[in-house]
């Protein structure tokens, strides 16, 4: 099935080597023993910081670690078939999970060289951008153990599954285009990362009640 996948798969392993050479690029512009920022206080203001060496490539291993999202599930699922028929889904939300990542890269490199983005805002743009593909794609996973919305209601019916996955996709939507517009709206950028929790929360809690009154309907029902 991945073979039907071929250039999102590219783009999916091309991604984090880029990160690399970005990450090598800027080992090589800074003086030695340079730290840069691996956390951020609520604010968005770097309050960790790590040696250069491990810093700049701690997230290119991240992203590469996504592409276990896609090639490690089929091998292991019970419902493996279930998961081939959500390949294209699941690989383009590891892509935009990886295009956070990088943002998130590109972010550090550039403090690191005396830069001063608004880390939060681009966060906050970001994250609404993940979930905004997570809400068009969540309906089209299919039933499996692996990747999605995994409640002991949406696991045990497929059906509860198929309509959890439609009306979270839809509340995942929302939030993501939420998050763009507080970003896009100048919204003050130490509100980025409680909305973004706030969002997360809301979006979780909504879809797990929803499975449990669909599933208990269906009891109710027969």
């Amino acid at each position: 099935m991945l073979e039907q996948h071929r250039l999102r798969l590219l783009i999916a392993l091309v991604l984090p080597a880029l990160m690399a050479v970005a990450g090598f690029w800027a080992l090589l512009q800074l003086p030695a023993g340079t730290l840069v920022p691996i956390h951020f206080n609520a604010a968005g203001q770097a309050n960790g910081w790590a040696e250069a060496i491990w810093g700049l490539f701690l997230l290119p291993l991240l992203s590469v670690g996504t592409l276990g999202l896609i090639l490690l599930p089929p091998w292991i699922d019970p419902r493996a078939e279930k998961l081939r028929q959500s390949q294209r889904a699941q690989l383009n939300i590891a892509l935009a999970l990886q295009l956070l990542l990088a943002t998130v890269q590109a972010l550090i490199i550039a403090i690191a060289m005396g830069q001063q983005p608004d880390f939060n805002r681009w966060l906050l743009l970001m994250t609404g951008f993940l979930f905004s593909v997570i809400g068009n794609l969540a309906g089209k996973l299919r039933w499996n153990y692996t990747v999605g919305i995994r409640t002991p209601w949406t696991l045990a019916d497929e059906r509860v599954w198929d309509k959890t996955h439609r009306f979270g996709g839809l509340v995942f939507l929302i939030a993501g285009l939420a998050l763009i517009g507080a970003a896009l709206l100048s919204v003050p950028s130490s509100l980025g990362l409680p909305l973004i929790v706030a969002a997360s929360l809301i979006s979780t809690a909504l879809c797990v009640g929803k499975s449990w009154w669909l599933w208990r309907q269906q009891v109710q029902h027969g």
